[in-house]
């Protein structure tokens, strides 16, 4: 039998070299739990392993600061496992309040519509730019009586985001689209569409980590310093003809762009817009209803 503490302490020593201890200690937690099923409560109590199992390659990967999500293959959103590859972009924090402001937006909207005595038998959800199908997917678990649809011009990413959503059984309809050029649309039109598009401009990259730069999709990133918001006035043009009357418009933003990104989806006739921060106070998001 092995001690599990001593382990964890082994290979926490071997990353504080590249991580800081914290953030070193979340790594190595994460992989014992995905390889040797160790919980953080095994490793405080320093319960016996019984197997073996060679970290050195998976211990170069962390060094060479390859994300530990794209290492295991997965990671964790809105309570729930996604599988994650280099295709796809790894799930931030701040997009689980995306996802929470819309399952909000729309409870408090249903219960206004039963106020009013007009129900509705079906949503339907459009999330463009799906990636790894996080938000749809999540959508689709939260809003179980919802039609949802996902958008995505990455083949690559389409496909883990279909196995996503046989992992967490549940029925999205993906479809690949570049929603920038011109496209059919058979299902139109929405109740709610929402989005988290590449918003990233080049000139930030100065600012950002190397785990990022280096192994994170740049195409679902990043955007030219002289259109940065590309994305959200197509989202915008497309959902001022697509979304339903009193349909809503809910955008991951970049947060130096908040009132810009508002603008928007004004000059597109929504007759309500809001820029809402994040946990951090950070604009990061835009509510538009039409």
């Amino acid at each position: 039998m092995n001690s599990s503490k001593i382990i964890f302490n082994q290979l926490v020593s071997e990353i504080t070299p590249v991580y800081e201890e914290n953030e070193a200690k979340s790594i190595i937690y994460l992989l014992l739990e995905h390889y040797l099923k160790i919980s953080k409560t095994d490793i405080l109590l320093d319960n016996p392993v019984s197997q073996l199992f060679d970290f050195t390659e998976i211990i170069r990967r962390i060094k060479a600061q390859e994300p530990v999500q794209y290492v295991i293959g997965e990671t964790e959103f809105y309570g729930r496992k996604f599988k994650v590859t280099p295709d796809t972009l790894i799930p931030r924090p701040e997009t689980e309040e995306l996802v929470q402001l819309t399952v909000n937006s729309f409870l408090e909207n249903r219960e206004q519509r039963i106020d009013n005595q007009h129900l509705q038998s079906q949503t339907t959800i459009l999330d463009i730019g799906t990636g790894s199908g996080c938000i749809a997917i999540s959508l689709a678990c939260e809003l179980p009586n919802s039609q949802v649809y996902a958008y995505d011009i990455s083949e690559k990413a389409l496909k883990i985001a279909k196995e996503n959503a046989e992992i967490n059984s549940i029925k999205v309809i993906f479809e690949e689209v570049n929603i920038l050029e011109s496209f059919t649309i058979h299902h139109s039109p929405f109740n709610i569409i929402v989005s988290n598009p590449p918003y990233v401009m080049n000139a930030e990259k100065a600012e950002m980590e190397k785990n990022v730069l280096e192994y994170e999709p740049h195409l679902a990133l990043f955007v030219e310093d002289d259109n940065p918001l590309i994305f959200y006035k197509k989202i915008a043009e497309f959902a001022a003809k697509n979304l339903t009357d009193k349909g809503w418009c809910i955008v991951e933003i970049n947060q130096a762009l908040g009132l810009e990104t508002a603008e928007l989806f004004w000059n597109e006739g929504f007759h309500y817009v809001e820029v809402i921060k994040d946990m951090f106070g950070k604009d990061r998001m835009v509510k538009a209803i039409l």
